[in-house]
């Protein structure tokens, strides 16, 4: 989990950091810490992050402008505002922000807000451990293009990785939402949100891949298709 603070006084950002380590510390959660002082640093790399924590006046390039593009690099980033100034509020409400924090901060709100936070990044993202790596990283659930048996082993596929796990298909079915993640074949469990085309007997995915739907399934797998496109 990649986590970034971004605040151009030196003396709060020191304050951030070692609240949301110790935060991370109690919980056991390992992340990777990123801090700036200056925004356009963060700006010019292409880091995704899973969690941030900004200032919104700063020199160079404003906390809400530096919001929208972490937001375009990961959709799903859980936002904290860490700021002097109230009159942004709208403007941090409308990315949907975890909290407003106003200098300087009660860190039983900032706790309070991580909580709510991690129940968020838990519903949002899986764990895959890498068999062959023997590390564990986290994946967005809907970057998930599929899941799939090959040579004994579980694949988990997304558009610029596979990763190789120990676990079985049926774990996977548990760990992955239901509400668009559907077992089409004792092989593949398949990401509808990635689905451009349905031909009854297979699909069709944005990475022009075609995957089987097994015989026994077409009928029950047909009615859940419908239903899933009302639902959205």
């Amino acid at each position: 989990m990649n986590v970034l603070i971004c605040d151009d006084e030196p003396v709060f950002l020191e304050q951030v950091r070692e609240h949301v380590q110790a935060y991370l510390a109690q919980r056991g959660i390992v992340a990777h810490l990123d801090t700036a002082t200056d925004p356009r640093q963060v700006m010019d790399s292409q880091t995704a992050y899973t969690l941030a924590f900004l200032d919104i006046q700063m020199e160079g390039v404003d906390g809400i402008t530096l919001a929208h593009e972490l937001k375009r690099r990961n959709g799903k980033v859980a936002l904290f505002f860490v700021t002097a100034y109230r009159e942004y509020q709208d403007d941090a409400m409308d990315l949907h922000a975890f909290r407003y924090l106003e200098k300087p901060f009660d860190p039983k709100r900032l706790y309070a807000g991580l909580d709510k936070a991690m129940e968020y990044i838990d519903g949002v993202y899986v764990d895959v451990f890498v068999y062959n790596q023997q590390a564990q990283v986290r994946v967005l659930a809907d970057d998930v293009l599929y899941v799939t048996r090959e040579n004994r082993r579980v694949v988990v596929v997304t558009e610029t990785q596979r990763y190789v796990t120990g676990d079985r298909l049926e774990v996977w079915e548990e760990k992955l939402p239901n509400l668009f993640f559907y077992p089409v074949h004792k092989s593949f469990l398949v990401n509808l949100h990635h689905v451009t085309k349905y031909a009854y007997s297979e699909l069709y995915l944005v990475t022009g891949e075609r995957i089987p739907i097994a015989p026994r399934r077409q009928a029950a797998f047909h009615k859940y298709w419908f239903d899933y496109l009302r639902r959205r």
